[in-house]
């Protein structure tokens, strides 16, 4: 696992976690976590690579009191930004639809792992296995439709709200890879997905807008941004997205910019 366990103190990735001042060192380097931050990284390397439930997160950082839905998602958003973690390409946190969170293998740990549990016979089984599957998934719907998302947009001129724009971005990318989507960091999808926060009436807004490879718009949200709108939006805007273009056919839909107008 990405995670070696010493007296007091815990390595994650290139980092060095101290549960007990709540910091991460990095040779020189030292940052320090938010209370919430360090305690739910704090039960994330005790689950040793297991998956940490929201359920469990919520009984272990906020004692099980109620709280907005997307508090799980600013606390995790921290985490990512202070470890230089990215929800759409993670390294080090690994989100699980509809179950929780965990601490992942890096790629060289699991490239160890394989040369010492794999022999030659295994990979030759392992590797006409993943030809089969991917030979199957070819033959029973073809290609996902990709989805580029970038992050969300803090333009309201309010520095209060980056945590919001954090949060909205970690639930963009859970709610869209929930959904069977290939979620992507850069390079070119079917779709592309941009948001932002705005102010509109002195009041906070999220704008979602989807856009093709032609550049056509082919999805666009606005809706008001609070804490106990934003998540029903970002699950609406899905939605409409799985709905227009499901995510095993959609690219047949994409291929024609006038079949989603």
């Amino acid at each position: 696992m990405n995670i070696e366990r010493n007296v007091g103190r815990q390595r994650v990735g290139g980092w060095e976690f101290l549960p007990a001042t709540g910091e991460l060192r990095r040779r020189s380097e030292v940052r320090r976590l938010e209370p919430r931050a360090a305690k739910a990284l704090e039960l994330l390397v005790a689950a040793n690579g297991e998956v940490v439930s929201q359920e469990q997160l919520i009984a272990g950082v906020w004692s099980g009191r109620s709280l907005s839905d997307n508090s799980v998602a600013i606390v995790i958003g921290q985490l990512r930004k202070a470890l230089d973690d990215d929800a759409r390409e993670p390294k080090l946190i690994e989100t699980i639809p509809k179950r929780g969170y965990r601490l992942r293998e890096t790629p060289a740990a699991k490239e160890r792992s394989r040369h010492r549990k794999a022999g030659p016979l295994a990979v030759l089984i392992i590797a006409a296995l993943l030809l089969g599957l991917w030979r199957s998934s070819r033959s029973s719907g073809g290609d996902l439709v990709s989805i580029v998302v970038s992050d969300v947009t803090n333009e309201t001129g309010n520095r209060a709200y980056a945590p919001l724009a954090r949060a909205t971005s970690e639930l963009i990318v859970t709610e869209l890879g929930g959904r069977g989507y290939a979620v992507r960091r850069s390079g070119q999808g079917d779709l592309a997905l941009a948001s932002k926060l705005v102010i509109w009436d002195g009041d906070p807004y999220l704008g979602i807008t989807a856009t093709d490879r032609a550049g056509d718009v082919r999805l666009s949200v606005m809706a008001k941004a609070t804490s106990g709108k934003v998540p029903p939006a970002v699950r609406a805007t899905a939605e409409a997205l799985a709905k227009e273009f499901p995510p095993q056919a959609g690219a047949v839909r994409l291929a024609n910019p006038a079949s989603g107008r």
